[in-house]
């Protein structure tokens, strides 16, 4: 079953359309095949479940995932609307599915149970997880939680990897040859799946490992011997648990003097004994995660970081494979010793140890991945203060890990030292991880795009553990930018904003930031403006750096304030002592302060009062005007009487949409054909067009009453052909105003206008095209006149619109016009002013 739904996805995967698009893009063409019909290549899927298939966010998937699948002719889509006419999702095509169904045959085609199974398969690995009402839930995936920049990368890896993994133990077969130098080969194998970059495959790797659904082991940092891929939910789905969570430690992690194996019974290297022989006739012929394809074929490659879960790690930070310790649950060396696997064989086959019966095991959680809690301290390149009394709980901690299981991402608390105080777990599985049974947390790297603008303050943002609160930070981070690139430009807003954040850093004094969402929200980030000025920011521009000149002004002011008054003081009181001008002075200048503040709060309560007054006209209005769309709501049709038709029902407006294009296209007749200064003329011919478009309506409507059309099919029906008999009138009209004497002519006189400027041009070939362009425009602009001309005098001739007066010279003009009396309401008109003129001239 596995072969044949990996045959179906690399199939799908592979076609040329679907090869080369993004990530997203491709696991939303797995989703389609996952959550398809059998036998049907249609589905009726939301935008947002989708979305929620995908890991990211619905917005992008109606952006950039649906606009790039449709240009690349992998789906095609439909709008699905219910029966009041609005959207209600959308009906997808796979259309790679839909050429195989065609064939009759292909890997893409699955039967019942093929499909069954893939699409448990993926609700297993990344599905939402959903409750419907009356059945069973369906618990969400293994990748159900990770969401954003990635998520559907991290799908798309688990969902080949698991599909390639074997059913035993659930151990990734990698591929074989060379490697590019330091990189894993598990990386190589997830770069080939992905048809990506070798340096992209990495961090999919790591994702994948901090997510916690598969684990990553090397036996040796230096050769990158001994690799194994695995995918414990694999391993559980068919009853098995992988050897790194079945293997048991002793407490000791030694043996006694005097203590030898029994011959034949354990390993010459390590000292572990075997329960089983092994077969020479069932030998592999790979070894853990390795295949040599031929004698040629060599790993020049060496990987530099091998044995832990992320990259930055000591390869030895998990324990060493020595002769005293089992190859995964190992003690760490000590500093300044070597591991024992460095001068023994590098290629010794890693296998689980044995617990002898006697039980010397202690472990406080239960299962076999706990560490000793008596260990030496970390190796340097591990990470800071991990052995610290803050990250690894003391000896004689009774913390129960058995209570969770890490696929299902639950939270674990340890306490430290018996205190009583809890580690703090982060929401997300990528901030924190378990090693050996003791959580460390990893400082949470700078949000893409901020690294220049958070770097000053990178101490501070380390300090935030939960994700949701990074992601509050960093979007407030962003709206400050954005208010920035208003202020002072977008080249300019990251490093104003970055000086801004080291300057308050630099402010503290080396106090430590006890809260540093608070401290970056509420300090960092904020604008101090000393002034009325946009650009103040502490008494400096923020563009230039240099002094605010409006501080400077205010300073000016206060200063002038000062020294008025202190002149003031000492015209009035000549001769007295210093000391007391100097107390009179200080009294007369808070009084000027307080005055000018009272003056200041009296404004802001009147603009407070002025705001408020808006406001509430402002509901007033919302008010009114939802209480009026209520009441049009309630009104009945107009014209067939139907209740709650707002006015007029869908049909009714079917047909005065119909009426209305029909007159439209009367009139586009009659101003082409009639002459528009009779209005006998006009009316005949209005009379004769309406007719004839009735009739070629009537025509068409038979057609589709003998072809079985309903009433309201024949309604909708009518509309669209009076629109169309509409535009083709309207094009017909345009282009013959186009061919008009005038247009011509207005497009022959802006050709000669350009062309006698053509010394602006420096070749004449651009000067011919600049006039071609402005002769079409002129004549476009010609046939709009005309096109208003005409309508105008069918008005006209209509009586719908007074026609203005004949134009004359400007003397008759005004004299016409001084003639006329004042009117009725005793305002003086348009005639008096012109007589005013005229004789004031």
């Amino acid at each position: 079953m596995c072969a044949r739904l990996q045959a179906a996805l690399d199939a799908l995967l592979g076609d040329r359309a679907v090869c080369g698009r993004p990530d997203a893009e491709r696991l939303a063409v797995v989703v389609l095949l996952a959550k398809g019909s059998v036998g049907s290549s249609k589905l009726t899927l939301r935008a947002g479940e989708m979305a929620r298939w995908l890991g990211i966010h619905k917005s992008y998937v109606l952006r950039k995932v649906l606009p790039g699948l449709r240009g690349s002719g992998v789906v095609s889509t439909d709008v699905m609307k219910d029966s009041h006419g609005y959207v209600d999702g959308l009906k997808w095509e796979l259309l790679p599915l839909t050429a195989a169904l065609d064939a009759r045959g292909g890997p893409l085609v699955l039967d019942k149970g093929e499909a069954a199974t893939f699409l448990r398969f993926c609700e297993r690995l990344f599905g939402p997880g959903w409750a419907p009402v009356g059945k069973a839930p369906t618990p969400p995936g293994l990748l159900a939680g990770r969401r954003g920049r990635g998520a559907a990368t991290a799908r798309l890896a688990l969902v080949q990897l698991a599909l390639r993994a074997r059913p035993e133990d659930g151990r990734v077969r990698l591929v074989g040859g060379a490697v590019k130098g330091g990189h894993r080969r598990a990386a190589a194998t997830i770069a080939r799946l992905l048809r990506c970059e070798v340096e992209d495959a990495e961090q999919v790797l790591d994702d994948l490992i901090l997510e916690e659904v598969v684990t990553f082991e090397a036996s040796s940092a230096k050769s990158g011997a001994g690799e194994r891929l695995v995918i414990p939910a694999v391993a559980d789905a068919c009853g098995r648990a992988p050897e790194a969570e079945s293997s048991e430690v002793l407490d000791g992690l030694g043996e006694a003097p005097g203590d030898e194996p029994a011959a034949g019974s354990g390993c010459a290297t390590c000292g572990c004994s075997v329960s089983a022989t092994w077969d020479g006739a069932e030998m592999p012929l790979e070894g853990d995660g390795w295949v040599q394809e031929s004698f040629d074929v060599v790993d020049e490659g060496s990987f530099t970081s091998l044995v832990g879960a992320l990259r930055d790690q000591s390869p030895y930070a998990r324990g060493g494979n020595s002769a005293q310790t089992g190859s995964d649950l190992g003690k760490c060396a000590t500093e300044g010793e070597e591991p024992a696997s460095e001068t023994g064989a590098l290629h010794h086959a890693p296998h689980t140890p044995l617990v002898e019966p006697d039980g010397s095991l202690s472990l406080s959680g239960g299962f076999s991945g706990e560490a000793d809690q008596g260990n030496g301290g970390l190796p340097e390149r591990a990470c800071t203060r991990e052995d610290g009394p803050d990250r690894a709980p003391a000896d004689g901690d009774a913390a129960d890990f058995g209570s969770g299981s890490p696929l299902r991402g639950e939270q674990q608390q340890e306490s430290a030292g018996g205190s009583g105080q809890h580690v703090e777990q982060d929401t997300s599985r990528k901030a924190a991880r378990r090693v050996n049974g003791v959580v460390f947390v990893r400082p949470a790297p700078l949000p893409a795009g901020l690294e220049l603008v958070l770097a000053p303050v990178q101490p501070v943002w380390e300090r935030i553990v939960r994700l949701s609160a990074r992601r509050h930070v960093a979007a407030a981070v962003r709206g400050q930018l954005g208010l920035l690139g208003g202020i002072v430009g977008p080249q300019l807003a990251e490093r104003v904003l970055a000086e801004r954040l080291g300057r308050r850093l630099d402010q503290q004094m080396g106090r430590p930031v006890t809260d540093p969402v608070g401290w970056i929200l509420g300090r960092g980030l904020v604008q101090r403006a000393w002034c009325w000025a946009r650009l103040c920011d502490e008494g400096r521009r923020m563009d230039t750096g240099a002094d605010c000149p409006s501080c400077e002004v205010v300073i000016g002011d206060r200063r002038g304030l000062r020294a008025r008054i202190a002149e003031e003081t000492a015209r009035e009181l000549a001769g007295a002592a210093p000391k007391v001008l100097q107390a009179e002075t200080e009294r007369r200048l808070h009084s000027a302060v307080a005055s000018e503040a009272a003056v200041q709060a009296a404004r802001r309560e009147q603009a407070a009062v002025m705001q408020q007054a808006r406001a509430q006209a402002a509901e007033q209005r919302r008010v009114k005007e939802t209480a009026a769309e209520q009441e049009r709501l309630v009104q009945p049709c107009a014209d067939c009487g139907v209740p709650d038709a707002a006015g007029r029902c869908p049909l009714c407006a079917e047909r005065r949409s119909t009426a209305r294009a029909l007159a439209e296209a009367v009139d586009l007749a009659v101003m082409t054909r009639a002459d528009l200064t009779d209005p006998a003329a006009v009316a005949e011919a209005t009379r004769r067009c309406a007719l004839d478009t009735q009739a070629l309506l009537e025509q068409h409507l038979d057609r589709l009453h003998a072809d079985g059309v309903d009433e309201n099919g024949t309604l909708f029906a009518a509309r669209e052909t009076a629109v169309r008999i509409r535009d083709r009138r309207r094009q017909s009209l345009h282009s013959r105003l186009m061919c008009a004497p005038e247009a011509e002519a207005e497009a022959n006189r802006a050709y000669d206008a350009t062309m006698r400027g053509r010394h602006r041009y420096p070749v004449r070939t651009m000067a011919e095209a600049a006039a071609e362009r402005a002769a079409d425009e002129a004549q476009l602009r010609a046939a709009d006149f005309l096109f208003g001309e005409r309508a105008r005098q069918l008005r006209v001739a209509r009586g719908e619109q007074p026609s203005r007066p004949a134009s004359t010279d400007w003397a008759s003009r005004c004299a016409e016009l001084a003639g006329r009396e004042l009117g009725e309401d005793g305002a003086e008109g348009t005639g008096a002013r012109v007589r005013k003129t005229v004789n004031a001239a």
